[in-house]
């Protein structure tokens, strides 16, 4: 009776007609599968489109509000924005882009997916929600009222971390909160792939038409995919199977899911007019066999405006993104070898070596010296230069080919080998050089200087023996390397006990985040120690000292040069109250062992350890953010000095 009252008097306040903020008029109430929200469909008068608007009417209206806020701090095409958020008259609302195209539960109350239609459209969802998790916002309460088709092919995920605020789930800490969103998107692939929904408990059930027929259970378990309906692929019944059994298997992030699912190929729609959540039913999807034949596009049926024709949208793995492009191709068997360095005449001109075009069909290129050649020589000098390349294939052509029949006299006249080979080999020989004669010098070299080293080392072993050639000399001389050694001993603990009467040193320091392994403002960890306390590291900026719900604490790990042993740890900072534990452990382990010390921020605290603990790392785990100048709950750690 509560809750019908709590209605008639929102109908009262907002309806047909309202006006939210000045700006946003409320024409007609659409489907809202949420108790406590109702949604409607309303126009932005000052940009002239049309807008989505949610009324909060009960239950969790200040968290949903701020979920809101955070959710329009994430940018994705298949998320729906979230343009707005604020109050009227004491009631909650969120303005959205509008909700275009049907909901994955019309969809498959036509019929099931086809396997490559499911592997789309979610994988779509998955990506969205892996860059939703990145700036550390989750749904957490997928359901197939909030996934959409648009008419274009595009899929559109609304209801992020709106929905699961208003319902009061905080989703826990960052490892359930992704775990939650994977197995959600498992669920609607369950969905997609058999028209049936595996119940959950933790999310919502859709009423009125957007309800789907539950999944049957064995076991405690959905029944697999494949056997509700033919043809599902093996990966894809195995990934429902195993993410939704008793046990924590399966993707733990919706990035894992998407690296199940990828690659997935276009998402295929044919929509006659712009569907909107709860308006007529008007998009054709196409079901498991519905498929046209060849491109795989359903055809439009009559009833369809001629020029609503299929809208194809590529979609493309990250992985297959860059196609293996065929590397050059290499030469083909038979390919001449290069040729030959060109020949200087006594003009100074740079003769080519090769003048002939390449058996292969290749064009000569015309190497660029010929234009800075000078007046070309007499013929007779150029003859040697246009037979040297048919010697010089003929050369490599008689080493790759099988022995030849006994030769002819014909075949060597005709490629002028009598004439090459006589005339060619004294000039081959001065012209090109010899690394011969300078790698054997080198070796010579190398030989006689390691001889004379070896020498002077054996003589060098050699005299001190030779002093004494007794046995007890040779003890003697050994005897002070053995005392040698004690005495450097002694002055080994005299170094380490040095450091015990002085300051700890800090060798290096991390920021700790639960929900991020990227840390805190990690970059700034170091302007803590370094001695100038005009620089500070500083965690981020909240709402509330509890981090605004998003994390339990967050930490800053020290490790010391070496195990000393701390009594006192001073902090100065630019805030004032929160609350730090000290702790003697890592930051593999930040909550580990006892707390050694805890308080307060302040511009100068001293803690002092109780009791003093000898260690080579401690952590400050901030459970509580003190107040910063601006009023924001921040920490500004400026210096940090143990003792």
């Amino acid at each position: 009776m509560r809750v019908v009252d709590m209605e008639v008097l929102v109908s009262e306040v907002v309806g047909r007609g309202t006006v939210l903020a000045g700006r946003y008029r409320v024409l007609s109430p659409v489907v809202s599968d949420l108790e406590g929200a109702s949604a409607w469909q309303a126009t932005d008068q000052i940009l002239d489109r049309p807008v989505r608007v949610r009324i909060l009417e009960h239950g969790a209206v200040a968290p949903a509000l701020d979920a809101a806020r955070r959710a329009a701090l994430v940018t994705d095409a298949r998320l729906v924005r979230v343009l707005d958020v604020g109050t009227h008259e004491g009631y909650g609302y969120v303005v959205s882009e509008q909700l275009v195209g049907q909901s994955l539960a019309r969809l498959v109350a036509q019929g099931p997916l086809t396997a490559d239609q499911a592997r789309a459209v979610v994988g779509e969802a998955a990506s969205a929600l892996e860059i939703a998790r990145r700036r550390g916002v989750h749904h957490l309460a997928l359901r197939p009222s909030v996934l959409h088709v648009s008419p274009d092919g595009r899929v559109l995920l609304g209801g992020l971390a709106l929905d699961a605020a208003l319902l009061g789930d905080s989703g826990g800490d960052a490892r359930s909160t992704t775990r939650a969103d994977a197995v959600g998107l498992v669920r609607l692939l369950y969905a997609a792939l058999t028209g049936l929904w595996p119940a959950d408990p933790r999310a919502p059930q859709t009423p009125g038409g957007e309800t789907l027929p539950p999944a049957p259970i064995v076991d405690g378990a959905p029944v697999a995919p494949a056997d509700l309906v033919p043809g599902v692929p093996n990966d894809l019944d195995t990934l429902c199977v195993v993410t939704l059994g008793p046990n924590d298997d399966g993707p733990h992030s919706p990035g894992e899911l998407v690296r199940e699912l990828e690659p997935w190929g276009e998402i295929r729609a044919s929509v006659a007019e712009t569907a909107v959540l709860g308006g007529p039913a008007t998009a054709q999807f196409p079901p498991t066999g519905a498929a046209a034949p060849g491109g795989g596009i359903p055809v439009p049926s009559e009833h369809d405006d001629q020029d609503t024709a299929p809208v194809t949208v590529q979609r493309q793995s990250v992985r297959t993104a860059f196609a293996q492009q065929d590397p050059p191709g290499a030469n083909r068997p038979g390919t001449p070898p290069p040729a030959t360095p060109s020949r200087a005449t006594a003009l100074g001109a740079a003769v080519p070596s090769d003048t002939e075009t390449p058996p292969t069909g290749q064009p000569v290129i015309t190497p660029p010296v010929f234009a800075q050649a000078a007046p070309p020589p007499p013929p007779p000098p150029v003859v040697p230069a246009v037979v040297r390349r048919p010697v010089a294939q003929a050369t490599a052509a008689a080493a790759a080919a099988p022995p030849p029949p006994p030769p002819r006299e014909e075949p060597l006249e005709a490629f002028g080998f009598s004439d090459v080979i006589g005339a060619e080999t004294e000039p081959t020989s001065t012209r090109r050089f010899d690394p011969t004669a300078l790698i054997l010098i080198l070796v010579v070299i190398a030989v006689i200087v390691g001889v004379v080293l070896a020498f002077k080392a054996l003589f060098a072993s050699l005299d001190p023996s030779g002093s004494s050639a007794d046995p007890d000399p040779s003890s003697s001389e050994s005897a002070p390397a053995v005392a040698g050694e004690p005495s450097q001993e002694p002055s080994a603990p005299e170094e380490s006990a040095a450091p015990d009467g002085s300051p700890p040193v800090i060798a290096s320091t991390t920021s700790i985040d639960p929900s991020d392994a990227d840390g805190e403002h990690q970059e700034d960890v170091a302007k803590a120690y370094d001695g100038d306390p005009s620089t500070f590291w500083y965690t981020q900026t909240y709402k509330r000292d509890d981090f605004a719900g998003f994390k339990d604490a967050v930490g800053y790990a020290i490790t010391l040069t070496q195990k000393t042993t701390v009594t006192t740890v001073t902090l100065r900072t630019n805030s004032n109250g929160g609350n730090v534990e000290i702790r003697a452990t890592d930051a593999a382990n930040p909550t580990g062992g006892p707390v050694l010390a805890s308080g307060p921020f302040g511009p100068e605290t001293v803690f002092t350890l109780d009791p003093a603990t000898e260690t080579q790392s401690l952590v400050l785990w901030i459970t509580q953010l003190p107040t910063a100048a601006d009023g924001g709950f921040r920490l500004e750690l400026t210096e940090i000095a143990l003792s």
